[in-house]
């Protein structure tokens, strides 16, 4: 009986989406290889420069699996201001059962502007995560094979262990990635938003400043005595 992987993204749209991934196997010799201590499961996710994670929302899950991330951890940076390499998560669940689903919070870096009027998004591939076992030794099953894509960024994490894949690795079915869509703003629109910016930021400071004024004025008069 072999495992079945799957992921999916939902919602479709928008700057805050969950990744899904569910791993599903009957097979009692996939259980044994963690009742016995002998595997530990990992998912590797591997972001481009668009997505990322919040590494203090992924605490929020540790309930169900640690995490190791790496690359720019910024946060407010829009897309054009990070490197070309993008980020990568190392997750480590707690426990296995039969079916079990493992939801990661996504977030979508602002965009490029654009300088076309058709070109409203940005789009970037994202691949699903890879499902492996670390085993502390060699493991021989028929349904995995050994995982020759480990990430450089955490191969120490793996020191004296073997790495295998569970088969088939995808479903056939589907795609082996994502594609990420982020609506962008228009060039042709930046004079408007800057100059009402800059509107909103000098009325905030008059009135602040008029606010201000109002009560030194208040707190300078003599209190009235009766």
């Amino acid at each position: 009986m072999t495992v079945h992987i799957s992921s999916s993204i939902e919602p479709q749209y928008g700057f805050h989406r969950i990744i899904t991934t569910s791993v599903a196997s009957q097979n009692p010799d996939w259980l044994s290889l963690y009742e016995n201590s002998q595997c530990s499961l990992h998912l590797y996710y591997k972001f481009p420069v668009l997505v990322f994670v919040d590494s203090y929302e992924l605490a929020n899950y540790q309930s169900s699996y640690s995490f190791q991330h790496h690359g720019d951890a910024n946060l407010e940076l829009p897309a054009v201001a990070m490197g070309p390499n993008g980020t990568s998560l190392l997750l480590t669940l707690d426990s296995v059962k039969p079916q079990l689903e493992v939801q990661v919070p996504l977030h979508l870096r602002y965009g490029k502007i654009s300088h076309s009027d058709t070109k409203t998004h940005r789009t970037a591939e994202m691949a699903w995560p890879d499902v492996f076992l670390a085993c502390s030794s060699s493991v021989s099953k028929p349904f995995l094979a050994l995982y020759e894509s480990l990430p450089e960024e955490f191969a120490s994490n793996f020191k004296g262990h073997s790495l295998y894949v569970p088969l088939p690795r995808f479903d056939a079915s589907t795609s082996h990635f994502a594609v990420v869509t982020a609506p962008v703003g228009q060039y042709a629109d930046v004079a408007v938003v800057q100059s009402g910016t800059a509107f909103t930021i000098l009325t905030m400071f008059l009135y602040l400043a008029y606010v201000s004024y109002r009560t030194y004025r208040r707190l300078e008069k003599p209190l009235k005595r009766e």
